[in-house]
């Protein structure tokens, strides 16, 4: 049976975590390859309220190029937070999107080969550009209505992918906290160090 300081490590209460970045954006595959949960809960009524996980869909693959054009150092592991100072673009809600289940319209728009065209976010021109196609892909997101998530589902999602649960330390205020199950998963030949820094975290 576990001990009290194996549960202490398993269960934790987390607050928001404000909207960040976790991953190398210049060499995404070092260390963590990507990052993943489990959902255990229920959805709550909104699925935009404190607690549920929302993203920035389409960063990942257009970070590289925004931190270029935009001047600024690239995230390069970590916790990297997203600030007012450095990234008021990026921090705008209409950017971001709560995760939902793929709709059954975008199921049904894939078979019959209707689904948009990639985002333009990449090869964007200059910041402006980048920020106004991610808009556009955000907006199309919402727009396809997806469920919210289910107890049993997966999340899976690109570490260089910008998220956030709410604001920082920010608890949901609901009559049932949020429950998730993490997946940490790192490339066992060159994580060691990485790995031993994480457990004494989260001893600490």
């Amino acid at each position: 049976m576990a001990s009290s300081a194996e549960h202490r490590s398993i269960f934790k209460l987390q607050g928001g975590t404000g909207k960040h970045v976790d991953g190398d954006v210049l060499d995404p595959l070092q260390c963590r390859p990507f990052q993943a949960l489990v959902q255990l809960s229920p959805p709550p009524r909104d699925p935009g309220a404190q607690g549920s996980l929302k993203v920035l869909p389409g960063f990942h693959a257009a970070s590289a190029h925004f931190f270029e054009v935009s001047g600024l150092p690239p995230p390069a592991g970590g916790f990297t937070p997203l600030t007012e100072h450095d990234h008021p673009d990026l921090i705008d809600e209409e950017l971001w999107t709560p995760v939902a289940r793929l709709p059954a319209r975008w199921r049904d728009k894939h078979s019959r080969g209707e689904l948009p065209a990639p985002s333009a976010a990449p090869s964007a021109r200059g910041r402006a550009g980048v920020v106004k196609a991610l808009r556009g892909l955000a907006a199309e997101l919402r727009a396809l209505e997806g469920a919210p998530l289910q107890p049993g589902d997966y999340v899976i999602w690109d570490t260089r992918l910008p998220h956030t649960t709410g604001d920082p330390d920010a608890l949901c205020g609901h009559e049932r906290p949020r429950q998730v199950f993490y997946c940490a998963y790192t490339l066992a030949a060159e994580c060691v160090a990485l790995s031993a820094e994480q457990r004494s975290c989260r001893a600490t």
